[in-house]
């Protein structure tokens, strides 16, 4: 079963609708809000499904000898820092990130922790909700039950969004999608060592090149000071994955065993240097939302 990065869900899904007086310009206003909520919605679900699930993530650090470390985790004190709406969604993002990660490798204090956190964020936002004592009840009863837990996180993430967009936030539910996108390629990048720098790492990362243009677009379609803000800083980390080119190769089909063998296609080209410089820039950013 491949499991799904909840903190990345925070999609814009939110009904539309009207009534038998609506006038010619209301019936106009809300098709035209329909098809920006319909394109946002678009948005989110190319960014959601271009990260790696956080099974597909433990699958790569494992094979590249990367474990559990505790040390990349925005730190649990920085959780009564976040004063600010914008502050506590980006951080809502990061912090479902990091729950995420640490019950990929099975850390039940730390998950016990990191949820806390994201219920402290989630509190603030106005969202109780997401983690209320049912919720903290079955967390508490599955820690050493990754599958189930999951499940629950996944659950919570959905309530939080939902609860957003009741009240016409979802600006905060694309800015929660940042911070868990960020806060996640942040993790999987300090995973690299220069001097032998893991290559399933940098596919992994490379990779990100489309979700990155998705997330941009994204931010495009709020029309309010903090995605824009956002967008110029993500700006930046976009030079960077620019520098990776797409080849394409002619496709060709050949007989196996009576198997049919698909071959070609495209491929990105990066070096050690560029990947290494959008760690950086990831790194920055990712620091900047947590100080």
């Amino acid at each position: 079963m491949k499991y799904i990065p909840l903190f990345l869900i925070a999609f814009t899904l939110f009904s539309c609708g009207g009534n038998s007086s609506e006038t010619d310009d209301d019936v106009l206003s809300t098709e035209v809000d329909s098809a920006l909520i319909n394109s946002r919605v678009d948005k989110a679900k190319k960014v959601f499904y271009s990260i790696p699930s956080p099974y597909e993530t433990a699958l790569i650090f494992e094979s590249s000898g990367v474990g559990f470390n505790i040390g990349l985790l925005n730190p649990i004190d920085n959780v009564s820092n976040y004063s600010t709406s914008t502050k506590q969604a980006l951080n809502f993002g990061v912090y479902g990130a990091d729950l995420s990660y640490a019950n990929i490798f099975d850390q039940s204090q730390q998950c016990m922790f990191y949820m806390n956190c994201a219920k402290k964020m989630a509190d603030e936002l106005g969202i109780t909700a997401a983690f209320d004592v049912e919720t903290i009840e079955r967390i508490e009863r599955n820690l050493n039950n990754r599958d189930s837990l999951m499940n629950i996180i996944n659950d919570s993430y959905w309530i939080a969004d939902s609860h957003l967009k009741e009240n016409q936030q979802d600006y905060l539910s694309a800015l929660s999608i940042a911070g868990g996108w960020i806060e996640g390629l942040y993790l999987g990048s300090a995973g690299l060592k220069k001097e032998k720098p893991s290559e399933p790492i940098m596919k992994a990362i490379a990779d990100q090149k489309y979700a990155m243009e998705s997330l941009i677009e994204l931010m495009e379609l709020y029309d309010h000071e903090e995605t824009i803000k956002l967008k110029e800083k993500l700006l930046v980390i976009k030079a960077s994955f620019d520098k990776i080119t797409v080849s394409s190769t002619s496709t060709s089909v050949s007989s196996n065993e009576n198997v049919a063998v698909i071959s070609g296609g495209s491929s990105l080209q990066y070096t050690p240097e560029i990947i290494f410089e959008i760690a950086q820039n990831i790194k920055t950013l990712r620091n900047e939302i947590i100080e």
